[in-house]
């Protein structure tokens, strides 16, 4: 069996992979192949977050809303492109590396650069 294979549907793509690749080395593999799967497919949107916590990108004609999820328990941190307002908290939050605790969720808005037409 093959370890990838990657068939055309539509206008995309999909990738079969015949087995999981383990340890260190395989994670970088499947990172850099979820990257340049995400470039063929113009994905422009990345974030910088730890294990266990997770991002839902939302957008309005005003701003872009980041729900954020620690789902591990552990905490992590997720690293904001600009600086932000937290709806749940009303404070400001500078960009960088923001932490979340264990179970924590935040819902960030950062505002669009121009108005979607």
């Amino acid at each position: 069996m093959s370890f990838l294979t990657e068939m055309k549907r539509g206008q995309g793509r999909i990738v079969l992979l015949g087995s999981l690749p383990a340890g260190d080395e395989g994670s970088e593999l499947l990172e850099r192949m979820l990257i340049h799967y995400g470039k063929e497919a113009n994905i422009t949107r990345m974030a910088k977050v730890t294990t266990g916590t997770i991002v839902a990108p939302r957008e309005s004609e005003t701003e872009e809303l980041w729900v954020i999820v620690n789902m591990n328990g552990e905490g992590g941190s997720v690293t904001l492109p600009r600086e932000g307002f937290d709806k749940l908290s009303g404070e400001r939050v500078a960009a960088g590396r923001m932490e979340v605790g264990r179970y924590e969720y935040r819902m960030i808005a950062l505002p669009s650069g121009s108005p979607k037409k």
